[in-house]
């Protein structure tokens, strides 16, 4: 073979060596981003409605994950369901900033802020991994039994919330709306203290910590092959997207089951699920 073929045949094996290389990196970028896409599992309501009388302990730390604009939302939620969080259920608001400057007065007036500091606010590049690191390294919260994560735009029965995880098993826990047979939703979801400390303390969950929020969190599991141990806590008719929403997720609200109602990015959508949950609270 001549010099001049071989350097074709060597450009040619090159050419094909990097198009793998960047087709595998693409493939590897997309895994790592992309949502576990799935449809909701059929299932069924007619015996999920929740009695509410009893007293229980199990501790609750609930994280509203909001950004630094959202002032009126905030003011909405604190006047709304929070008026009725039960005793031993904590919670802040999750928001990214460098420092306090900018929510001094609101931090000051409520004292119910979290800060995460990231280099700018985007849930999908870590936040969810931050916050549960930081709850798993604030001694005050170790004797915590749950720490959920939820949107600012859901509305939430705190009363049924904790009356269910009351009667969840504390270990190895993973509660939520189940999106196919993959990762729970991310509009409230939650973890078993157990699990948060090993988020917090796993080196794949910081090297992979960016990705769609929601799916990430399962994505761990998998990946750390624990997803056998996980405890999957399904409640697909208590959580769901307003039935104005459009979603495949949406349905109507269960006056004697909802616990969460999501997709309520309209005030007027979020104060109507206030009218039609609040007569329900103990």
């Amino acid at each position: 073979m001549t010099t001049s073929g071989i350097k074709s045949g060597l450009s040619y094996s090159l050419k094909i060596v990097v198009a793998l290389v960047v087709t595998y990196t693409l493939v590897y970028i997309y895994k790592c981003n992309a949502p576990n896409l799935g449809q909701p599992l059929r299932w069924d309501c007619s015996s999920n409605n929740l009695q509410l009388n009893q007293i229980n302990q199990t501790k609750v730390f609930l994280g509203i994950f909001s950004t630094r604009d959202k002032l009126m939302r905030r003011e909405m939620i604190r006047e709304t369901y929070l008026q009725h969080r039960p005793d031993n259920m904590e919670y802040k608001f999750i928001i990214v900033a460098q420092d306090t400057l900018e929510l001094q007065e609101e931090i000051s007036t409520y004292d119910d802020i979290l800060l995460v500091k990231m280099e700018k606010e985007n849930m999908n590049a870590g936040k969810t991994y931050e916050f549960f690191k930081m709850m798993a390294e604030m001694k005050r919260y170790n004797d915590f039994d749950f720490v959920l994560k939820a949107d600012d735009d859901a509305y939430l029965h705190l009363d049924r919330i904790q009356f269910d995880l009351a009667h969840t098993n504390r270990n190895m826990s993973y509660w939520g709306y189940l999106v196919g047979n993959t990762f729970m939703a991310g509009q409230c979801y939650g973890l078993s203290m157990d699990l948060v400390k090993w988020v917090a303390n796993s080196t794949l969950t910081q090297k992979y910590k960016a990705g769609h929020e929601d799916s990430q969190v399962q994505k761990w599991f998998l990946w750390s092959n624990i997803n056998d141990q996980i405890r999957y806590e399904v409640r697909n008719c208590r959580i769901h997207d307003h039935i104005d929403s459009g979603s495949v997720y949406a349905k109507d609200i269960d006056i004697n089951s909802s616990m969460v109602v999501h997709h309520l990015k309209k005030d007027h959508f979020f104060m109507r699920t206030h009218f039609d949950l609040s007569p329900t609270y103990r």
